[in-house]
C-alpha cells in the first residue's frame, strides 16, 4: 500500500468511526470501530518491525567494520593496540534497553584508536 493511502486510512478510519457513532446503523459503528483498531495495530506492528530491522542493520554495519579492522590490525602485528582499544570499548560500552549506548560512535573511536596505535617502523638513518 502506498504511504499516502495508509496515512489516509490511519487518520480517516477513527474519524469515520466517531461520525458513525451518531448514525442509526449499529453494524456500521461496530465495523468501523473494529477496522480502526485493527488497522492501528497493524500499523504499529509494521513500524516496530521496520525499526527492529533498522537497528539490526545499524549494529550489523558497525560490528562488521569493527571485526574487519580488528582482523587487519592483528594481521599487521598490532596486538597490543587492538587489545588496548577493545578494552577501552569494553569500559565505555554500557548497553541498556533505553538507548543504543552510542555503539556506532564508540566503534568509530575504537577503530580510530586501533589504526593510530599501529607501531610505525622507525626510519633508519644512513651515516656517511
Amino acid at each position: 500500500m502506498p504511504l499516502p493511502f495508509v496515512l489516509a486510512l490511519l487518520i480517516g478510519l477513527p474519524i469515520f468511526w466517531i461520525c458513525a457513532e451518531f448514525s442509526e446503523y449499529r453494524w456500521l459503528r461496530i465495523l468501523l470501530g473494529v477496522a480502526a483498531i485493527l488497522f492501528s495495530l497493524v500499523v504499529a506492528a509494521a513500524v516496530g518491525t521496520l525499526e527492529r530491522l533498522n537497528y539490526n542493520s545499524w549494529y550489523g554495519d558497525a560490528t562488521k567494520e569493527l571485526v574487519e579492522v580488528t582482523v587487519e590490525e592483528l594481521q599487521a602485528g598490532n596486538q597490543s593496540g587492538v587489545i588496548d582499544a577493545l578494552n577501552a570499548l569494553k569500559m565505555q560500552y554500557h548497553p541498556t534497553y533505553e538507548n543504543r549506548a552510542n555503539y556506532d560512535e564508540l566503534v568509530k573511536q575504537t577503530i580510530a584508536q586501533m589504526k593510530s596505535s599501529r607501531e610505525v617502523e622507525p626510519v633508519k638513518l644512513h651515516s656517511k
